[in-house]
């Protein structure tokens, strides 16, 4: 459900806590500019402090990054359960760390947020990976790890899909592909939460769910299996006839393996046009992509 978080206070360190920090300090147009860092190490789980005496308003700001999972559980595989014992729980293993002060995960204002499901998909997690990596996402790079994931990249936004065993290093993890959404950008939170103060409390497990749907539905994979060569070219053809079928299904091939850009060139079509004819594919509930599998790839479906 949750994974990594940064959370922002109004709070300021005492003195005597801040003499076990790192500082760094620069040189700005409107002076010197001091930046405090300390990390702490909770048996698996980093935690990430940062203080700035005065940001932009004048006042003090410190905040926190962890994962949450790695903080109850010791590893970020498994998912929590719900907002409300993660922050109690959570609340009780931060009260005693040392040199900084007593946070409430409930008061902090998010400013990262990561959301994820986890899919038991057995050993067709590098299929999936291989197939994902053909998408693209409106406004997004689409950046391919072979055998290792697919990021669709913006610069504040990002949609994984990864081999959860691989990342974790953990056998537990086997089967899992992740699917994981990262808004680094406060403004995103903001708008996505509606509140100009978003927090924990904020997140329920019905608003991550929409919002992994959302992503599932931007690559038509949203209730759709990936199909094989075979059975999308039946389909296609059952779907807009024998001839224009064959044509829609030469164009699904020509857009797994270059971009509408190159698409274009070669064709000489408009992009609008193109996309026309990629719209007869995707209506039939075919998403752009294709595995080399004997069997579609079942729909990705959320469970939390």
């Amino acid at each position: 459900m949750l994974d990594t978080i940064r959370v922002k206070y109004p709070i300021a360190p005492t003195d005597e806590q801040l003499l076990h920090w790192s500082k760094t300090t620069t040189e700005t147009p409107t002076g010197i500019r001091k930046k405090y860092y300390y990390n702490y190490e909770l048996d698996e789980v980093m935690l990430k402090f940062t203080y700035l005496p005065a940001d932009y308003t004048g006042k003090p700001l410190l905040s926190l990054e962890l994962s949450l999972p790695k903080l109850l559980f010791g590893n970020n595989y498994q998912m929590i359960l719900g907002v409300k014992s993660t922050i109690e729980m959570g609340n009780y293993l931060l009260k005693d760390i040392p040199h900084v002060p007593t946070l409430d995960l409930a008061e902090g204002i998010l400013i990262r947020l990561d959301m994820c499901c986890n899919y038991q998909v057995g050993d067709l997690v590098d299929d999936y990976i291989k197939a994902l990596g053909y998408l693209d996402y409106p406004h997004r790079r689409t950046k391919y790890h072979r055998q290792e994931g697919v990021e669709f990249k913006a610069k504040h936004k990002t949609l994984k899909f990864y081999n959860k065993e691989r990342e974790s290093r953990r056998q537990e993890a086997a089967g899992i592909l992740r699917q994981e959404i990262t808004l680094m950008n406060p403004k995103d939170i903001q708008k996505l939460v509606d509140t100009k103060t978003p927090r924990l409390t904020d997140i329920t497990k019905e608003f991550v769910i929409e919002q992994l749907e959302n992503d599932l539905a931007k690559l038509r994979l949203l209730g759709n299996s990936i199909l094989t060569y075979e059975k999308a070219r039946k389909e296609l053809c059952h779907a807009h006839g024998e001839l224009a079928g064959m044509y829609y299904y030469a164009f699904l091939i020509s857009k797994m393996d270059n971009s509408k850009k190159e698409i274009a060139a070669d064709t000489k079509l408009h992009p609008r046009s193109i996309d026309r004819k990629l719209r007869k594919v995707v209506d039939v509930g075919i998403p752009l992509t294709l595995t080399e599998k004997d069997e579609p790839l079942p729909p990705l479906e959320i469970k939390l």
